[in-house]
């Protein structure tokens, strides 16, 4: 504990972690405000596992294949990485909809947090847009299909659907 002290003596991180987690809640702590939460840890499993793949994959057309099949069956530890990665996007994007759900049954998205709600309909964007990308890197049929069928639905939306297709499909 002397380290910690001693630490706390030349940065005072203690009292920026009161500030920031002694955050007081309404009503009291309770299972329902675990959704933010979780999806901050399955984030941080997104970017630990995304780091570790990122070491050995290759995104070209002609390796990645190969890479991926590297990843799962000789690097060491390869299979776990990427199942973490894998079930971590998945779990990420039901835990995005549970949250936002719980926002909006709770009202959590009216004044004075409107721009926390916009910020985080933009990072929704953003995971969601990963979860689409994300699901092509190993350039199998079944992330070529995916994407077919996304980017295909996103060119039936009125006015701009033929526009964003392209944009989706990079041209």
């Amino acid at each position: 504990m002397k380290a910690l002290d001693w630490l706390d003596e030349r940065t005072g991180y203690r009292a920026l972690l009161d500030e920031a987690l002694d955050e007081p809640v309404s009503g009291g702590a309770r299972w329902a405000y675990v959704w933010g939460s979780a999806l901050t840890l399955s984030f941080v499993v997104q970017a630990v596992t995304g780091v570790l793949l990122m070491t050995a994959y290759q995104p070209s057309a002609t390796t990645a294949w190969s890479s991926v099949m590297y990843i799962s069956h000789q690097m060491t530890w390869g299979w776990i990485i990427r199942g973490l990665h894998h079930f971590g996007a998945q779990a990420m994007v039901v835990l995005l909809v549970a949250h936002l759900g719980q926002t909006v049954i709770y009202g959590a998205y009216k004044k004075p947090r409107e721009m926390n709600w916009f910020f985080g309909l933009a990072l929704m964007g953003v995971t969601l847009g990963f979860a689409l990308t994300g699901y092509l890197l190993p350039w199998d049929q079944k992330g070529y299909w995916a994407t077919k069928v996304a980017t295909n639905i996103a060119g039936t939306m009125p006015l701009i659907g033929q526009a964003s297709q392209r944009l989706l499909i990079g041209g």
